[in-house]
């Protein structure tokens, strides 16, 4: 009983942090809301201030008490919550968006633990709620018949009622099985240290690659140049991190890398967004009960190599169907791992992938967060271009994934 409240904990925070990664605007800074992707204050966005907040807090609790873990996980979904129905306004509210979701997201890899199951269901419900939360939204608003309404603090919040409802629902139900799996659980201490070394430069590197990247207008060269310093800051952090944990950062790099090739999941109606579901659900049961590593990333190679061919004999694949199926597979099957480096890595998959996907964000809602930018661009590489670099990206992080495999596994509470 308490191994099956733990594993619904997990899949209720998780999806709490991943619908509310989905509702930050990855170029909209939270130090100036006219500030312009290209602009140095971009670097300073939603999800760079969750990220760094995730690592921070996934260190700080990691010898913590029980308790002061679930007071820190339930006062941070309690912030999400208010700030969802706004009840947090402004630029105050953005801030408190972020760094609370982000201190769930760490509050809850220190409870999960090394529990495979728990690290499952927490990274699966992220991720899934995290790219498919926008198209959640839009299936939830297209009915034109009554919805409810309540008064909100000031005239000027823009609180979208259909969200706030599945926010408060899913954040009660995550303090409540919180509470209850994890009250009366000694926790194992993790030596996570080491996980500052990665996982605060990683957001921050990548913020400014993308900035760079947004503020020249010099075609296929900055793209691809942009796409190779992603590649290169995953590879430096995945070598940086103990023992074989990389291996969670690489496949989820790997995983944004073939969404590049396919844009993204299928989530145009409410068939193709219950399908995307059920195949994240499929994958990762799958990836729990027989896990292969290269088994997945032989899948996402497989993935990439369709998105090539579409580019050059323009002919759809349907590759945008498999992806969450291979993706909750490939991540599902390098767990268990720290929970210092699950903190770093989760996040990553969103702010990684800022400089190379806004392109496919013009054909449909994939692993990029916004559409917005699609805008501000006047070049960028075309579709076998973006392609062929994506199947490249992927080949790549195969090779360094085997290498990390020789190294010998970490002992828990060793740095």
């Amino acid at each position: 009983m308490i191994g099956s409240m733990k594993v619904l904990s997990m899949i209720l925070a998780g999806f709490v942090v991943g619908y509310a990664v989905s509702d930050i605007r990855p170029f909209d800074s939270l130090l100036s809301s006219t500030a312009e992707f290209g602009s140095p204050a971009t670097i300073v966005n939603g999800l760079t201030v969750l990220a760094l907040t995730a690592c921070l807090v996934s260190v700080a609790l990691a010898r913590s008490s029980a308790r002061g873990v679930l007071v820190v996980a339930i006062g941070a979904v309690l912030v999400v919550v208010f700030r969802t129905v706004g009840m947090v306004t402004g630029m105050f509210g953005d801030w408190a968006g972020a760094v609370g979701a982000g201190a769930l997201l760490g509050a809850s890899v220190v409870l999960a633990g090394r529990h495979r199951g728990a690290q499952a269901s927490l990274a699966v419900a992220a991720i899934g709620a995290g790219l498919l939360g926008t198209a959640l939204d839009a299936l939830l608003q297209a009915d034109d018949g009554p919805v409810f309404v309540w008064d909100v603090v000031g005239a000027e919040d823009a609180v979208v009622p259909e969200r706030a409802i599945v926010m408060v629902i899913a954040a009660l139900g995550a303090a409540l099985s919180l509470f209850l799996a994890h009250r009366d659980v000694a926790l194992q201490s993790h030596e996570t240290r080491r996980t500052l070394l990665v996982g605060l430069p990683l957001p921050i590197a990548a913020g400014v690659v993308s900035w760079f990247a947004g503020g020249h207008d010099s075609g296929d060269a900055v793209w691809l140049g942009a796409l190779a310093g992603m590649t290169a800051i995953a590879l430096v952090a995945s070598f940086l991190l103990p023992g074989r944990n990389g291996r969670l950062l690489l496949v989820l790099f790997a995983s944004s890398s073939a969404g590049i090739c396919s844009f993204g999941f299928a989530a145009g109606d409410n068939a193709q967004l219950a399908l995307s579901v059920g195949l994240l659900i499929v994958g990762a049961g799958l990836g729990y009960r027989w896990p292969q590593l290269y088994v997945g990333l032989s899948g996402l190679l497989v993935i990439a190599v369709a998105g090539v061919i579409e580019g050059y004999a323009e002919i759809q694949t349907g590759s945008e169907f498999v992806l969450p199926f291979v993706v909750a597979y490939a991540l599902v099957s390098v767990l268990s791992t720290s929970p210092g480096s699950l903190a770093v890595a989760l996040p990553a998959l969103f702010t990684m992938t800022l400089p190379v996907t806004v392109y496919a964000a013009s054909y449909q809602p994939g692993l990029s967060s916004s559409t917005d930018a699609v805008a501000t661009r006047t070049s960028e590489p075309d579709h076998l271009v973006l392609s062929a670099a994506g199947l490249v990206v992927v080949a790549v992080v195969t090779v360094a994934c085997a290498v990390l495999m020789r190294r010998p596994a970490v002992v828990s509470g060793s740095s």
